[in-house]
């Protein structure tokens, strides 16, 4: 899909000019559909929102009425804007005008070029654009992991159809809100025809991922991902990227997938530029855990019980356990930071072993740094939520 606005960037579009419905440019146009027959005499189920409906008129030649009845019944029905060729009619009736400003519809004239050709460089257009969108179902299946080396071959083929060589994928996460990063990086790219060959960009979630097909032997050079960032204007200051390992098998893109979003949610986490999934520590084993259903219910019932005892109690022992997680598990350390006795701390944790039901249990602490550390995430994919919906 692409915007509206991104119409002025059909070169051979001639005398293209915005009427009406200005307020409308942002919307997502889906396809360029020809529309050149007499609506009185049939209906218009063949068009849908996201349409962009190009028409010459010519089924209206004489007939100022027949104009208005038609692209009122197109713009009511909720198509994404309209392009009319100058051919039969310079100018459009007041109330398609009106209509189209009050419902946002944008409403484009243009003169000379031919409608066929204009329909082909849209098509084109949204299908440039589809390396930014469209393949999150596939990626969300790749990174499941559930599918055979076959089935990943034949996802992967859909997505990056020359197919052949090492790649790698790294994933960038703004550290705020960022409109017009997809936009920038695909302007970039359209123009810069070696950068277009080399890498793939598919937004996913609140994610832009980066496939690089890698040149020589190159292994955690990270140059051209800068280089690309810089070209499209993008301060790589203000954001999160994770860098995936190179591969060379397209059964394995599942695995780059997840290993470059895991870094990228690791970096936000430790409030890092940029992480490489050899790094990722336990983050390798925490991301996975906190998408298992069973794993994080019982993360957050558990954390649930300290908080309330927290509440009842006007006790501290969830600042207490990530106080001592933090200090990598040294009472000392973490009594130190709480400005407490090591004996309060210690009084504290117990409390923690009862609240858990492991009471004995040599396994507690590992028990403790794994819910402090799993809550952490599970917490971050919540706000993370939140800014969506926003």
């Amino acid at each position: 899909m692409i915007r509206i606005r991104e119409l002025y960037r059909l070169q051979n579009l001639g005398g293209l000019r915005l009427i009406a419905g200005e307020s409308g440019v942002e919307r997502t146009v889906t396809a360029a559909v020809l529309f050149e027959y007499d609506p009185s005499r049939m209906q218009l189920p063949d068009f849908y929102r996201g349409d962009l409906v190009v028409t010459t008129l010519a089924y209206a030649r004489g007939d100022a009425q027949l104009v208005s009845q038609s692209l009122l019944a197109l713009m009511k029905q909720g198509v994404a804007g309209l392009l009319v060729k100058t051919a039969y009619f310079r100018e459009l009736p007041d109330d398609v005008i009106r209509t189209a400003n009050e419902l946002g519809t944008p409403m484009f004239l243009f003169d000379d070029t031919y409608i066929e050709e204009v329909i082909l460089e849209v098509t084109e257009l949204i299908r440039g654009r589809r390396h930014f969108a469209g393949y999150e179902k596939e990626l969300d299946a790749l990174m499941r992991g559930d599918m055979t080396a076959d089935q990943v071959r034949e996802r992967v083929a859909r997505i990056n159809p020359a197919g052949a060589g090492a790649y790698r994928i790294c994933a960038l996460l703004p550290c705020e809100h960022m409109p017009g990063l997809d936009d920038r990086l695909y302007e970039y790219l359209t123009g810069n025809a070696q950068a277009m060959q080399r890498c793939i960009v598919m937004e996913w979630r609140r994610m832009l991922l980066v496939l690089c097909r890698c040149s020589g032997e190159e292994q955690e050079d990270t140059a051209w991902l800068r280089a690309l960032l810089a070209g499209a204007g993008i301060s790589a200051e203000r954001l999160y990227i994770g860098v995936g390992g190179r591969r060379e098998d397209a059964a394995a893109f599942g695995m780059a997938l997840c290993e470059a979003v895991y870094a990228a949610r690791a970096a936000k986490l430790e409030r890092r530029g940029m992480m490489s999934a050899g790094k990722l520590g336990l983050y390798a084993w925490l991301f996975p855990m906190s998408e298992n259903g069973f794993v994080s219910g019982q993360c957050r019932q558990t954390l649930a019980k300290i908080r309330q005892y927290d509440a009842q109690n006007r006790t501290n022992l969830e600042a207490t356990a990530r106080a001592y997680v933090e200090a990598h598990m040294e009472i000392a350390a973490a009594a130190k930071a709480l400005y407490q006795h090591p004996n309060t701390v210690r009084y504290r944790l117990s409390k923690i072993q009862r609240l858990m039901g492991v009471e004995d249990d040599a396994l507690f602490t590992p028990m403790v740094c794994l819910m402090i550390s799993l809550s952490r995430i599970l917490e971050e994919d919540t706000a993370g939520g939140r800014d969506e919906r926003q």
